[in-house]
């Protein structure tokens, strides 16, 4: 069963990471052309969508960052609210600019 938490349930130091991955990761994928990119935190992870400069839909979502942060899951998306979507990709959090997307 899914806990209910509010924001104040995570910590500062969580918030703050947040902000500052947010950040890098919207310049990048803007780099590679991306818009309409939606990236929110859940309980000590985050998730998002963004759209590709061919259209495509993508999902994109952490890892619970308390156990380690070294890569991202991403795979494409029929749209915003589709959180199964395509096969799962991987690609290492300094390394975005590698995400192989159309």
């Amino acid at each position: 069963m899914a806990r209910n938490y509010s924001g104040s349930d995570l910590s500062q130091e969580f918030k703050n990471f947040f902000k500052k991955e947010k950040r890098r990761i919207v310049k990048v994928l803007t780099e590679m052309g991306c818009t309409d990119i939606k990236i929110n935190y859940g309980f000590y992870f985050f998730s998002g969508f963004f759209t590709s400069k061919t259209g495509q839909v993508y999902y994109l979502s952490s890892p619970d960052v308390r156990f380690g942060y070294d890569r991202i899951l991403y795979r494409t998306a029929k749209n915003y609210k589709d959180y199964t979507g395509g096969g799962n990709n991987y690609v290492n959090v300094n390394e975005l600019k590698k995400m192989c997307i159309e």
